[in-house]
């Protein structure tokens, strides 16, 4: 029997997307989470599995993006599993409030939700308009400060650096008793000028396959200069296999959706999952630490999203041939990005004979194109490849 999936387009974290998940898991539907902006070239309408659950596009630890399906048991498991471990270091459940910056389409912004509800706190939604506007997010924050114990939020590597650049949001971090960081390592400048302020870091590795993260690093650790994504938590079992990929063995990891009729676990028969990413496991004292060291495949991150260069190689053709643009071939390549940490840049070489008219008649063409696309995924530079040189005929900035 097919189960019908209910779509809820979000922009980022907004009141009514959180209320309108809320109402449907309560109805023990299935909710297909997603950004309104991303193009599904098949969208399902039902599925043979049961809710309440989740779906939820992958950022791609497992290689390549994929629709990741979660019934509701394994989002409980998370939340329950870092309340613990908050409990741990001393946390009060109840008196914790969470502040959540992050897109409900990404398991770090949909979290908070059932986090907030099974440890029975506050949660509240912070606009990425008034993140951008630090001497407001500062005030609105203290106010909330006054009645709570903890204070805890996630970022993702950009938020953290453009908050660090200026005053007020260097004085918003240190409001923190937790924050929570992943989607991308951050880098030894930014782990140092944490370290100075006293900004209280938890550096964390996960993925949507595993309903969020399956190591943490707690914040003492962290100021005292530990380089890791912290210790494997305890519903949690980690190894290295022989090519030096994380492998992640845990009852929260989800399946994959195939189809409307087969859906395939991301566990092997022995129960583990392997990632597309390199680590190592370091023992300190007793404990065992994961290092996230790089990625084995070709994608890499961007602002805290994986980038697949292979999707917008395939996205590119489709759309060269349809309009019939005078480009030979084309090549995807990675540039580096203080904010970012990587942007895409695009290599173009125009068959010959193509005059400069229709070489920016194409590139508009292009650049046209890509402003729907998802920010991580946007190309910072277009540049064009004559026979005897490499020119950048046009640079287009993107709004960050």
């Amino acid at each position: 029997m097919k189960n019908k999936i209910h779509t809820i387009e979000v922009e980022n974290n907004e009141t009514q997307s959180v209320e309108k998940i809320i109402e449907k898991i309560r109805d023990n539907k299935i909710i297909y989470v997603k950004n309104k902006f991303y193009e599904d070239k098949d969208v399902l309408d039902s599925i043979t599995e049961n809710g309440p659950a989740i779906i939820l596009n992958s950022s791609g630890s497992s290689g390549k993006p994929r629709q990741c399906f979660h019934h509701l048991n394994n989002l409980k498991l998370s939340a329950t599993t870092s309340g613990q471990w908050l409990i741990e270091q001393g946390f009060e459940l109840q008196n914790c409030l969470i502040l959540n910056t992050l897109p409900l389409n990404h398991i770090s912004g949909l979290m908070p939700i059932f986090r907030s509800q099974i440890w029975g706190c506050d949660c509240i939604n912070i606009s990425p308009n008034l993140i951008k506007k630090t001497r407001e997010l500062l005030l609105f924050t203290i106010k909330f400060k006054k009645n709570k114990k903890h204070l805890i939020t996630s970022l993702v590597p950009t938020q953290l650096q453009r908050l660090l650049a200026q005053k007020d949001g260097i004085s918003w971090l240190k409001i923190f008793d937790l924050i929570w960081v992943g989607g991308a390592s951050i880098s030894d400048e930014t782990a140092e000028q944490c370290i100075k302020e006293k900004i209280k870091l938890a550096p964390c590795y996960g993925a949507t396959e595993t309903a969020a993260m399956v190591t943490s690093l707690k914040p003492k650790e962290f100021l005292m200069g530990f380089k890791n994504v912290g210790e494997i938590l305890p519903d949690t079992k980690i190894r290295i296999n022989a090519q030096g990929l994380i492998e992640i063995k845990s009852a929260r990891i989800g399946i994959e959706i195939i189809d409307s009729l087969k859906t395939e676990n991301f566990k092997n028969k022995n129960g583990w999952w392997q990632t597309s990413d390199l680590g190592e496991i370091k023992q300190i004292n007793n404990s065992y630490y994961l290092k996230f060291v790089g990625r084995s495949d070709n994608a890499f991150n961007s602002g805290g999203e994986v980038v697949f260069p292979e999707v917008i190689e395939s996205r590119l053709n489709d759309f060269i041939m349809k309009e019939n643009i005078p480009i030979n071939k084309f090549n995807i390549a990675k540039v580096s990005n203080k904010l970012w940490g990587n942007k895409i840049k695009v290599i173009v070489e125009f068959r010959e004979l193509t005059n400069d008219k229709n070489i920016e008649i194409s590139l508009n063409l292009l650049k046209n194109f890509s402003q729907s696309w998802p920010k991580h995924e946007k190309p910072e530079k277009w540049i064009v490849k004559n026979k005897n040189s490499i020119t950048e005929k046009i640079n287009y900035k993107f709004k960050k």
